[in-house]
This record gives structure tokens, C-alpha cells and sequence, in this order.
């Protein structure tokens, strides 16, 4: 220390490995040697040091006092933990300890029996400042972090590199001789993510975030619109680095062909200058986000406005695991609680809805135990408090509740008809088996062996044998959704928006998978071609010749199986009993003797019922539909 000139209590500034920094306090110990320093786990960890390696010390007399730092808790750290951490941590640590701090440095803060670890995301002024007793401190626990996102692994990978690199280490860009990235635009699904991800790499890439909600800009004065516009690029340019983030881009700059007002077409041109008009090293990135990125001036989708364009796309098993584990890690779970089959079980369930999902198992848990909580209490009892858990029969009444958020405008249902409510046709069972349920549970298998799964089935036979309810079934075992199409629905008086009904319908699907598409009584809206003259302006033809390159463009990676059913398998388009397409023909028969035994049982299994052989012996013709209402 008499080397350094260093006194006790000085600030000192310590270089470690990769010329990562941080200031510290010096103290003197007569029992450590001259060469040698002692420090704390966490110092070790900002310097990116193990014992036993070489750091630098210098004085650093010029360090000034803060007006403002803001730190965040280490999610880990406070699993548990109630109460207000500023009060109980943080103001006991910093009080009259005039203690130095660095941007992006982590450290342990000890009381009330537990560890808490704090990271200073920003300091005024930056990077270093003592914290005196007039320094306000900004500690925000609902920021996110990478840690909060889950089901979207690749897409991250690819926004951290395109947005820290060129924010943290523009030189590498200029040594290359490449322009970074300007934009990015993400799309998708609402309740994917997408501005979660954005508030995510803003605070952990610590950049100023400054955030666009589409109509906010929109005004009713003359010109203001554009002028805000304006100032965010500007503000952003004066704190660079940073990201300014653009919500539902289609609201302010849709096509400009298609729209009528004069004001939106303005604020197009204005952000497409401004993109252009960004300097080369402003260090601003400019992230946008919309579920309709067709609807978007193409013009903002080239390079050097919007680079890149990033799906963030329906989570699968995996990534819906992921971001379960996300919303339950604060939660009380029973544990019976399995939330791999939950995940499993949630198709087509996206970030949002699975959020949803565990507040309304939480929710179903509290109703449960409403019987021993007196409402007119101020208090509720700690026995009470303590049984609360949530359970996985919770768990499965929301998820029978809860539809996935991207089809709740089409009718989509687990079916809750099994293989039992439907009597013999055990034939057709195990075929159907072998068709819908196999690719779904066992995917893996079809790719060793190089097969693709069938497209589709068309049940056909007299009316009543049990199509539609086979397909339910099938819909149930394999827990895929199940999207009921009625012909006859697709078809509008509009031009062109009976195809259009047909490609949501599929696109829809597709966002659920898996996901079995019935259409029932198929003949009305699949019959051969060139008979509709005059018919509606052949719209019947064009929704068929839609319905034919859905079926031929359905990625064989999402699991959407199509099911028909008609009693009229003679008037439909050839061109759909084709291979590729639905290429299983099915008929349901009329059921023999065993099957209506089979039939009677299943229809009968909740009602008390004397012998009825003679009944079976009778009613040698009567089908599936004709013995329910017998029953009855």
C-alpha cells in the first residue's frame, strides 16, 4: 500500500483477465504477503479471476459520487423470499458505507438469514460511482432477463448476435469492412414473446431501451406523428447505445397501396429516412415486432432497414417444458406434478397461454380449499397456507379449460369420446391407430425408418355408422386438437374469401399441431370439377383447387392429419382420392351381430339394463346411431 501511495479506505481500480474492471475498497492485513491480494468470491467473478492469478491495482482518487444506480436481485437467490429487498437488504448495505460500484458487477448482500445476489445493470455516472447517502437507488424486480424466456433457444441465439455484437463490439464489424446490422423484425404468433425478448436484450446487453407503441405515434394534428417519430430516433441516438423497439409495426407503417389515409402513408416515408438516416456508428438498432408481417410496407423489409427477420414461432415439447419451468419456479408444487406430460399434453400452447394455464391450476387449487377459508377473517390460518399445493389434477382441469390463444376463434376441442363409446369397427381402430396416433407419439421412428406419415383418411358408408365419432376418438387418444369443419361454412357470397377461409383453416391448424382437420359431409364442397357452371362464380371449383394445394403443401414436419367423411364417396373430386392427399379410403359398414352387442355395451355402460340378446337378435340392420336412440 505505501507503494501504491494508498491509504486505508481508497478506492482502487483492479484489472483481472480480458481487461474486465471493477473498483473495490483497499484495506491493509499485515498477515498477507506484499505481492499478494485477498478479495471475495464475488470480486473473483466480475474480474473473471480464480485464486492463485494476476491482477492489476492502480489508485482511482477521481472517482465521483452517483447521482442514481440501478441494480436487480439474481432471480436464484430470492426463490422464496417475501418483503420489501431495498428495506431489508439493500439500504442496510449501502447506509453511510460510501461503498464503489461498476456497471455490470455483481455482489452478495447478507441479512434476515439468507444470501441475496444483486447486478448493477446502470450507474450515473458510468461506468464507476461511490454510493453516497443521496444516491437513489433503482431496484426493479419485474425486469426480464435471458433467464425468463424459454421455447425459443435458436431465435435468441440469433437476436444476441445480432444486437450484442454490434452494440458491444462495433470494432469487429469495422475490422471485417462489413456494415452491422440495422433491424430486426420479429414475427409471429401473438403471445410468442416478442417484446418480452426485446425488453431482454435490452437489459442484459444494459443499452438505453426506448420503446414504440405502434398507435402512440399516431396523431390528430398535422405533421406530430412524424415529429415523434423524430425525436425517439434522436433521443435514442443521444443515449446510444441503443435499441429502439417498435411494437405492432403493422398499425404505423402498413403497405402503402392499401391505405387511404394520407397520414399513415407520411409516417411510412418518414421511418424508412430515418432508418436510412441512421449514422454508421450511432450504435442504434432498430427491433420491431407484428403477427402480421405481410401486412408491412415492403419497402421496410429490405437490407439496410429490417435485415433480418426472426420467426418466433409456437414453442414444441421442449420449449413449452421450458417455459413451465419459467412460471413454476415460484410456485408451491405438489409432488405428483409431472411437467413434461403437461407439456406434452399442451399443443399448440404458446408463452401466454401457458401462463394462463398455471394461474388457473393455482386458482382451481384455492377454490379447492375454499371450504376451510373463512372469508371473514382478517387472517387465514398457517395449517391452511402451508396445504396449499398445486396439484397435476389441477393442472389437468386447466388444461381442459384453456384453448390455445392462436385458435380461439375456430372451434378447436380435445374430444372427450374414446375408443370405449364407439362398439365393434375394431378393424378400422387399429388402422386408424396405425395412421393418426403412431406419427404423433412416435415420430422418431418414422424417421429412422424414412417414412412419411399418411396425410388422410375418408371414412364413407350409409349414414349414421359412427364416422364422426371415430374421428373424435382418434382426435382423444392421441391428444392432438380437433378443428370440426362444416362444408357447407366455407362458402360466402364475397370473391376470392371462400379460399381464403380454407388456407386459415389450414394455417391454423398447422399453429396447433398436432391437430386433426375433420370435414364432414365432404361431397358438399369437394364434388367433381366443371359440373358447377354458373354455380356462385365456381367458387366451389376454386375452394376445391385450394383444399388440393393445402393438402400437397402441408409440411410433413407438422403433425396435421385431414379426415373426411361422406356417404357419397362417388360425386367427389378424383383429384382428392389421389395418394399424398387422402389417400386411406375407409368404409364403415353396418354392424354385425358382435357389433351391435359391442354397440348396445358401449351405449348402455351407465344405465341399468335387463337382458338384451333379443334386442341384438332383432335389430339385424340398425346402426350405430339407431341403436343410441333405441336406447333412449
Amino acid at each position: 500500500m505505501n507503494e501504491l501511495e494508498l491509504f486505508r479506505g481508497d478506492t482502487v481500480s483492479v484489472t483481472g483477465k480480458r481487461r474486465k474492471q471493477t473498483v473495490c475498497v483497499a484495506l491493509s492485513d499485515d498477515s498477507v504477503a506484499d505481492e499478494r491480494v485477498c478479495m471475495n468470491r464475488c470480486v473473483r467473478n466480475n474480474l473473471r479471476v480464480r485464486l492463485g492469478d494476476i491482477v492489476s491495482i492502480k489508485a482511482f482518487p477521481d472517482i465521483k459520487y452517483g447521482q442514481r444506480i440501478h441494480v436487480l436481485p439474481i432471480d436464484d437467490t430470492i426463490v422464496g423470499l417475501t418483503g420489501d429487498l431495498f428495506e431489508v437488504y439493500l439500504k442496510p448495505y449501502f447506509l453511510e458505507a460510501y461503498r464503489p460500484v461498476t456497471k455490470g458487477d455483481t455482489f452478495l448482500v447478507r441479512g434476515n438469514l439468507r444470501a441475496v445476489e444483486f447486478k448493477v445493470i446502470e450507474t450515473d455516472p458510468s461506468p464507476s460511482c461511490i454510493v453516497a447517502p443521496d444516491t437513489e437507488e433503482d431496484e426493479k424486480l419485474t425486469e426480464v432477463g435471458y433467464d425468463d424466456i424459454g421455447g425459443c433457444k435458436k431465435q435468441l441465439a440469433q437476436i444476441k448476435e445480432m444486437v450484442e455484437l454490434p452494440l458491444r463490439h462495433p470494432q469487429l464489424f469495422k475490422a471485417i469492412g462489413v456494415k452491422p446490422p440495422r433491424g430486426i423484425l420479429l414475427y409471429g404468433p401473438p403471445g410468442t414473446g416478442k417484446t418480452l425478448i426485446a425488453r431482454a436484450v435490452a437489459n442484459e446487453s444494459g443499452s438505453f431501451f426506448f420503446l414504440i407503441n405502434g398507435p402512440e405515434i399516431m396523431s390528430k394534428l398535422a405533421g406530430e406523428s412524424e415529429s415523434n417519430l423524430r425525436k425517439a430516433f434522436e433521443e435514442a441516438e443521444k443515449n446510444s447505445p441503443a435499441i429502439i423497439f417498435i411494437d405492432e409495426l403493422d398499425a404505423i407503417a402498413p403497405k402503402r397501396e392499401k391505405t387511404h389515409g394520407e397520414v399513415e402513408r407520411r409516417i411510412v416515408s418518414q421511418l424508412l429516412t430515418l432508418m436510412d438516416g441512421l449514422k454508421q456508428r450511432s450504435h442504434v438498432i432498430v427491433m420491431a415486432a407484428t403477427n402480421r408481417p405481410n401486412s408491412v410496407d415492403p419497402a421496410l423489409r429490405r437490407f439496410g432497414r429490417f435485415d433480418r427477420e426472426i420467426e418466433i414461432g409456437i414453442p414444441d415439447a421442449t420449449g413449452r417444458l421450458e417455459v413451465l419451468r419459467i412460471h413454476t419456479k415460484n410456485m408451491k408444487l405438489a409432488e405428483d406434478v409431472d411437467l413434461e406430460q403437461i407439456a406434452n399434453d399442451a399443443h399448440g400452447h404458446v408463452g401466454a397461454d401457458l401462463a394462463s394455464l398455471c394461474s388457473e391450476a393455482a386458482l382451481q387449487q384455492i377454490r379447492n380449499k375454499m371450504d376451510l377459508i373463512d372469508l371473514e377473517d382478517e387472517t387465514i390460518d398457517a395449517e391452511v397456507l402451508d396445504s396449499l399445493a398445486v396439484t397435476m389434477e389441477d393442472f389437468r382441469w386447466a388444461l381442459g379449460k384453456s384453448n390455445p390463444s392462436a385458435l380461439r376463434e375456430t372451434t378447436v376441442e380435445v374430444p372427450n369420446v374414446t375408443w370405449e363409446d364407439i362398439g365393434g369397427l375394431e378393424n378400422v381402430k387399429r388402422e386408424l391407430q396405425e395412421m393418426v396416433q403412431y406419427p404423433v407419439e412416435h415420430p422418431d421412428l418414422f424417421l429412422k425408418f424414412g417414412m412419411t406419415p399418411s396425410k388422410g383418411v375418408l371414412f364413407y358408408g350409409p349414414p349414421g355408422c359412427g364416422k364422426t365419432l371415430l374421428a373424435k376418438a382418434i382426435a382423444n387418444e392421441c391428444q392432438a386438437n380437433f378443428i370440426s369443419i362444416k362444408g357447407p361454412e366455407l362458402l360466402t357470397m364475397w370473391f376470392g374469401e371462400s379460399e381464403a377461409n380454407v388456407r386459415d383453416i389450414f394455417d391454423k391448424a398447422r399453429q396447433a399441431a398436432p391437430c386433426v382437420l375433420f370435414f364432414d359431409e365432404l361431397d358438399s364442397i369437394a364434388k367433381a370439377r366443371g359440373g358447377s357452371v354458373g354455380d356462385a362464380g365456381g367458387a366451389a371449383d376454386r375452394v376445391i383447387n385450394q383444399l388440393l394445394t393445402e393438402m400437397d403443401g402441408m409440411s410433413s414436419k407438422k403433425n396435421v392429419f385431414i379426415i373426411g367423411a361422406t356417404n357419397r364417396p362417388d360425386i367427389i373430386d378424383g383429384a382428392i382420392l389421389r395418394p399424398g392427399r387422402l389417400d386411406q379410403l375407409i368404409y364403415i359398414p353396418l354392424p354385425d351381430e358382435k357389433s351391435r352387442i359391442a354397440i348396445f355395451k358401449a351405449n348402455l355402460r351407465r344405465s341399468p339394463v335387463a337382458k338384451i340378446r333379443f334386442v341384438i337378435e332383432r335389430g339385424r340392420s340398425v346402426f350405430h346411431e339407431s341403436i343410441n336412440s333405441t336406447r333412449q
